[in-house]
């Protein structure tokens, strides 16, 4: 049995020729920042946009969430390609924007695409158990022995604040882990922290892929012998 992941392979196209990620949030305030140029984004994040008192009366207001889209398009456009849609936004991308936008707006995100050939690596180890781990975790991701030379200070930084971020979701029990991922220890004498589910394995995949040795999944079935 495979594992189902919405980060999937894209035919070996890049997207618009150059982008190795497809990103899609599920924002359908998004379209209050139209025209996106960089004039208009600008007043919208000054608050000075002509408009802004007619759209807070509509079904969406320039809020944070709104401010904070605006700021991201406008630092990042020369680097990715996107489109507002009427209940979507789609961001085409390299991976680190990509591991970006979806840590900044994670809450909206409904899942990626990408011609990375690394994730058929999520495709291995399956464990058939009677009970998950801690009752509900799904995946176990373990690191390299040697995942200090795949993961620079800023993208361990990254992945520590992700997990801690998403504690519902994400736990890191072991000692090892916390260590390294803590800098308390500069190299990785492995390691592993669990997820919940699929979803939370492409930030993850985003953020530590060549630094990630296995992902065991846990099958849970009665009358399991594990």
């Amino acid at each position: 049995m495979k594992i189902k992941l919405q980060m999937r392979k894209h035919h070996n196209k890049l997207f618009y020729g150059k982008y190795r990620y497809k990103n899609v949030f599920d924002m359908p305030w998004a379209g209050i920042l139209y025209p996106t140029t960089n004039e208009n984004l600008q007043e919208m994040i000054d608050g000075t946009h002509r408009d802004t008192l007619h759209l807070n009366k509509m079904f969406w207001k320039v809020d944070s969430k709104v401010v904070k889209l605006a700021k991201f398009i406008k630092e990042n456009r020369d680097s990715m390609q996107f489109r507002l849609q009427q209940h979507k936004a789609i961001f085409y991308s390299d991976k680190g924007l990509a591991s970006k936008l979806v840590c900044d707006f994670w809450e909206y995100w409904k899942g990626s695409t990408t011609v990375n050939p690394n994730a058929k690596k999520l495709d291995k180890n399956i464990i058939v158990c009677s009970r998950l781990p801690h009752g509900f975790f799904k995946y176990q991701v373990h690191l390299k022995k040697d995942a200090h030379k795949y993961l620079s200070y800023n993208a361990k930084q990254n992945l520590w604040n992700f997990l801690i971020r998403n504690t519902n979701d994400c736990l890191v029990s072991s000692k090892a882990m916390i260590s390294f991922l803590t800098n308390k220890d500069k190299q990785c004498f492995q390691g592993y922290f669990y997820v919940t589910d699929a979803k939370m394995l492409t930030p993850i995949y985003m953020m530590a892929g060549k630094s990630i040795d296995k992902v065991i999944k846990f099958e849970k079935v009665k009358n399991a012998s594990n």
